[in-house]
């Protein structure tokens, strides 16, 4: 007859697999800070700590309602029971653990309540010898916390997470306050977008703030507050009559409200080119209990492409309708099931206007906006035959406009090897003209000489042209292709 035992985990290997979950930084830290606004706090403080030849600390701070000891010891369980808690942004009773062990080797949680504090942590022997939790004396529970946050005085209630030794991000630098200060831009980025009806006061007034600490001299630098940056705080539509909700099938509607956007045409504002800009920022922006969860995408109904990037819809998700959407449990991402992205689609607004004439509508006002001066294209004006200048003008020109740019392509002297630089803001491609013996093969030269050399050059850079930055990657690819060129033309001969 079968029988049952007791299987124990390799809780050595076990403990390697949930720190390999896959947050990013900034979604680990996101998922603390819900646990903050599920406390209610008021007021959330994010300090990266900096110590001499040592990885990056980072702590977390609120204000909220803490926990007693009981509370405490049940929220650093592996599956705490919040079941019950519908309107928790905390979802699995695994977020505390799982997003603080994807960045520390160590978290340690202090929380105080009714002037209470106690303290837990997940140590990495404790972890490898059976999930054994250390649990710390009030003693050494001030000790720690009056360390990581002196400046700021404990009230009645409060919780501080400790994330020791970023073992992803907290790597020794060459210059750690540089790097400490690249965190906290990219947590900016992410926080404003992720909180951003909390910061506005929209859902309920929430301050957060970003500071560097020096633990060895116990000094903080300026506080920096994130501000909310809303995807759909525009000034004026982009298309009369929206926004506008799409109204859902009976069975959907009480689970999915769905407001659809368009935005502005030619927009410059910071909330519409958000982190990775416009064009993938499109689609829909899933909200559960008013956080944030994906900012753009389309989820399999269709692809983005530029003509589409003014759409938004704005989708808030009952909490009670997790499982139906399959929300991960990094709360980054939504899956929608065949019916509902179906039922998405056959949408309506009280005026009729369904999902693929909203769609029409958004490329109609990207298609019908004034093109901006960035936009226009280089086309070669100086440098090639005139009948070569005609066709490219022809082939070049943008639809609807015949305005662009000049792009001048000459000869001149350079004080290096390379072979050819450009001056975006002149509208100047120059080449070296100690070259131009080699590329001639022996024939006369003119100011409309080697145009299949010049036009392949042009269709080179012609990305680099257009762009508005030239970053590192960009850099190093055009000194790549100026090495190639240089060594190339070596074996080009010339006519005796």
């Amino acid at each position: 007859m079968s029988h049952t035992e007791t299987l124990s985990p390799n809780y050595d290997k076990l403990g390697i697999a949930l720190r390999s979950i896959g947050y990013s930084f900034e979604a680990a830290v996101a998922d603390i800070i819900d646990n903050s606004l599920d406390a209610r706090a008021q007021s959330v403080l994010v300090r990266l700590m900096i110590r001499r030849n040592q990885p990056l600390d980072i702590v977390i701070w609120d204000d909220g309602k803490g926990m007693s000891p009981p509370t405490l010891k049940e929220a650093m369980r592996f599956g705490a029971d919040v079941s019950g808690e519908i309107d928790r942004l905390g979802k699995f009773g695994l977020g505390l653990k799982l997003a603080s062990l994807s960045q520390a080797k160590e978290v340690k949680v202090f929380s105080r309540q009714n002037k209470r504090l106690s303290g837990r942590a997940w140590l990495e022997q404790g972890i490898k010898d059976g999930f054994l939790c250390e649990v710390f004396t009030p003693q050494e529970c001030e000790a720690a916390t009056r360390d990581l946050v002196p400046d700021h005085r404990w009230k009645a209630s409060g919780t501080l997470v400790w994330w020791s030794g970023l073992y992803r991000i907290g790597q020794s630098q060459a210059d750690p306050d540089e790097h400490a200060q690249k965190l906290l831009d990219r947590l900016d980025r992410y926080l404003s977008l992720a909180f951003h009806r909390f910061l506005s006061g929209r859902a309920r007034k929430v301050n957060i703030s970003l500071d560097i600490f020096d633990g060895d001299s116990q000094t903080g630098g300026v506080p920096r507050p994130v501000k909310p940056l809303d995807p759909f705080g525009y000034d004026q539509t982009g298309c009369k009559g929206f926004p506008s909700a799409l109204l859902l099938e009976d069975r959907y509607k009480d689970r999915v409200s769905i407001t659809a956007h368009i935005w502005p045409p030619n927009s410059e504002a910071s909330n519409y080119k958000l982190p990775g800009g416009a064009n993938s920022r499109q689609g829909f922006y899933f909200y559960r209990n008013n956080r944030l969860i994906q900012g753009g995408g389309w989820n399999g109904i269709r692809e983005a492409e530029p003509h589409s990037s003014l759409a938004r819809l704005e989708v808030d998700m009952a909490p009670h309708f997790d499982v139906d959407v399959s929300l991960d449990v990094k709360k980054v991402m939504i899956q929608l099931p065949l019916a509902v992205s179906k039922a998405i689609q056959r949408a309506r607004t009280a005026s009729g206007i369904d999902f693929k004439k909203y769609l029409s509508l958004a490329d109609d006002a990207y298609r019908t906006r004034k093109i901006t001066h960035a936009e226009l294209p280089f086309i070669p004006s100086l440098g090639f035959p005139a009948e070569l200048r005609d066709f490219l003008h022809h082939e070049l020109r943008i639809k609807g406009t015949a305005k662009h740019r000049d792009l001048k392509i000459e000869w001149t002297h350079f004080s290096d090897n390379s072979f050819f630089a450009f001056d975006r803001d002149e509208g100047r491609l120059y080449l070296n003209r100690a070259y131009r013996r080699q590329l001639l093969h022996g024939l006369p030269g003119s100011s409309a000489d080697i145009p299949v050399v010049k036009c392949l050059i042009f269709l080179l850079l012609r990305g680099a042209l257009l762009s508005q930055r030239t970053g590192k990657k960009l850099h190093a690819e055009i000194d790549q292709l100026n090495r190639i060129l240089v060594e190339a033309v070596k074996y080009e001969r010339v006519r005796q």
